[in-house]
């Protein structure tokens, strides 16, 4: 099949089960009560995360390793970018505004996360065991630190964050209707479109590679770029659902989450990734998109402590620079892959 057909089919089939997915996810998590700050950055984000999760182990069966990491650190880029889209959908003042400012834990340890991985690019760390980097080892034990800290943090201050699930601003507050879809029936549906994400993940990375050899653009700026989108178009779905019904940090929290989980996505690509330390075997433009990811998360944090309540465009500043950092990115992978 042509590589453009399967690459197009398989990004279809992410966004229709991508969609289902976070649908099912949301009513999970809505009948068991888990803490809106929990829901937003852990499950939310594992769920809408899936394409990515697959599209890297494939990736590193395959022994695609620019692909693999490309595509999770180029989805972080962009999904710091999707914040922009969202604020100009709104056009009511920065969007940053308009959520909890916990939100900051997240940004932060997904900067930290970002750093780590910078570093495992350009120092060349030993191998732990079975191929393993002791890298790897040091995201692994961050983030499941970071995951603990945001879990504490919600039942520290569950007040804090409660208006997940509500659309809040100055002028109202209403909560959203709640789906009738039975408990199991959302586990089992969560189960079969994780099953479908699986299957199109892996044509997504077999085919990014084969248009990343006809383009001749390569395999960092294919994976950084056109495999990243494809694979956070569940991440557009959900914040565009969220932004319309008014849940602003449903929205936000999802795409910070991502960010978060995207670094444990490198550890997957590494286990999977025989031949040694996948970090060790990918270009070093990788290096560049990280740092683009740290500069775009620090302008999301600023953002969210500043709280700007300025618009030009439609767009708040914050979110302004976000766009123009992204497109600047999008550049600079391009001349140097």
């Amino acid at each position: 099949m042509n590589p453009w057909i399967q690459f197009g089919l398989s990004a279809f089939l992410v966004v229709i089960a991508g969609v289902k997915l976070t649908g099912y996810a949301d009513n999970i998590a809505s009948k068991t009560k888990l803490g809106g700050l929990w829901v937003g950055s852990i499950l939310l984000a594992l769920a809408t995360s899936l394409p990515e999760v697959v599209t890297a182990v494939s990736s590193g069966i395959l022994e695609f390793p620019d692909i693999a990491i490309g595509n999770v650190l180029g989805s972080n880029i962009f999904n710091i970018a999707i914040i922009a889209m969202l604020d100009l959908m709104d056009g009511k003042r920065s969007i940053l505004a308009k959520v909890s400012l916990g939100h900051v834990l997240a940004g932060a340890f997904g900067m930290v996360l970002a750093c780590l991985v910078v570093i495992g690019i350009l120092v060349d760390f030993p191998e732990v065991a079975f191929g393993i980097g002791l890298d790897s080892v040091i995201i692994l034990a961050v983030y499941l630190f970071g995951v603990r800290m945001i879990t504490r943090y919600e039942k520290r201050s569950p007040e804090d964050h409660e208006i997940i699930w509500t659309k809040c601003n100055e002028e109202e507050c209403r909560v959203a209707e709640a789906s009738e879809i039975p408990l199991n029936r959302s586990i089992i549906g969560f189960i079969i479109m994780s099953i479908a994400i699986v299957v199109a993940g892996t044509f997504l990375s077999i085919s990014g590679e084969r248009i990343a050899v006809i383009t001749g653009l390569g395999s960092s700026f294919i994976g950084s770029t056109l495999v990243a989108i494809a694979t956070s178009l569940p991440e557009i779905v959900a914040g565009v659902t969220a932004v319309r019904i008014g849940a602003f940090d449903l929205a936000i929290g999802n795409l910070l989450g991502s960010n978060i989980f995207n670094m444990l996505i490198v550890v997957v690509a590494d286990i999977f990734y025989r031949p040694g330390p996948i970090l060790l075997a990918v270009a070093p433009v990788h290096a560049v998109t990280a740092i683009f990811g740290l500069l775009l998360s620090s302008v999301v944090v600023i953002g969210l402590f500043y709280r700007s309540h300025r618009s030009y465009f439609h767009m708040g500043p914050d979110t302004i620079l976000i766009f123009i950092g992204y497109l600047a990115a999008t550049y600079m992978i391009y001349i140097l892959r």
